[in-house]
């Protein structure tokens, strides 16, 4: 049986539904349009004071590479140490070279600032935009990451799904945790789990909702909000409890 159903929640609605749904673990983000960015402050202190579940917070300064100037890493490192004000269980963050291989120097830093302030690391899905996939999960776990968020190198963890199957077998002793994101939804949640043998999933069970709003044009022409849907959620649970 899977041990956290992680739900990336892109706004405070979509974390309480989370909650409500019987989710283990929150990835608290911004704007999932772009893959997601780091949250206000603001909105992880109020998704912290609604929610019980754990909460680990996504660390990205900005969309697009991962190959981070010198600012960039600094900010990242400020605001890893914020968050361990706040109450939250751990950081996600990733940075690449610019040949695409694991910035052993970049992501060794991140992960000595979370783990001496008692956060957990999780290496995101930078890795899916490595050059090689496998020895950038052994790169990570020479580093002593807690856990990888991929789609196997793949738009989608199911189209990725072997790969993603070969990592779980490699970090199985001792290794981190790798966990499966991106494309997973109800109808395709069990086999995924099933085929791979990861111990924890993660997905966003994303749905659109009528914005609330009178739209009258110029800028605001997007008349629906992206949230999690309770259902969605609710419904991958039931698929993994079939799971022997």
């Amino acid at each position: 049986m899977v041990k956290f159903l992680e739900i990336c929640s892109a706004n405070i609605a979509s974390a309480v539904a989370a909650q409500v749904s019987g989710a283990t673990r929150i990835e608290l983000c911004s704007e999932l349009g772009v893959g997601g960015v780091t949250p206000s402050i603001g909105v992880i202190e109020q998704v912290r004071s609604k929610v019980d579940i754990a909460i680990n917070v996504l660390i990205r300064p900005r969309s697009g590479d991962f190959f981070y100037s010198s600012d960039e890493v600094e900010s990242v490192l400020r605001d890893i140490a914020r968050c361990s004000s706040l109450g939250v269980q751990g950081v996600v963050v990733g940075a690449l070279t610019s040949d695409a291989r694991v910035d052993m120097d970049v992501s060794r830093q991140w992960l000595k600032e979370a783990h001496s302030r008692g956060l957990s690391a999780t290496f995101h899905r930078a890795i899916d935009c490595a050059e090689n996939i496998f020895d950038a999960t052994e790169a990570i776990a020479s580093l002593g990451y807690d856990r990888i968020l991929t789609s196997g190198g793949f738009p989608t963890a199911y189209q990725g799904i072997e790969n993603i199957a070969r990592m779980v077998t490699m970090t199985a002793k001792g290794g981190p945790i790798i966990m499966p994101g991106s494309g997973v939804n109800p109808e395709n949640i069990r086999e995924i789990i099933e085929y791979t043998k990861a111990q924890e999933i993660h997905f966003s069970a994303s749905s659109a909702y009528p914005s609330g709003m009178k739209v009258l044009g110029g800028i605001a022409k997007q008349e629906q909000l992206v949230q999690s849907d309770p259902g969605k959620i609710r419904a991958a649970i039931e698929e993994l409890s079939k799971i022997s």
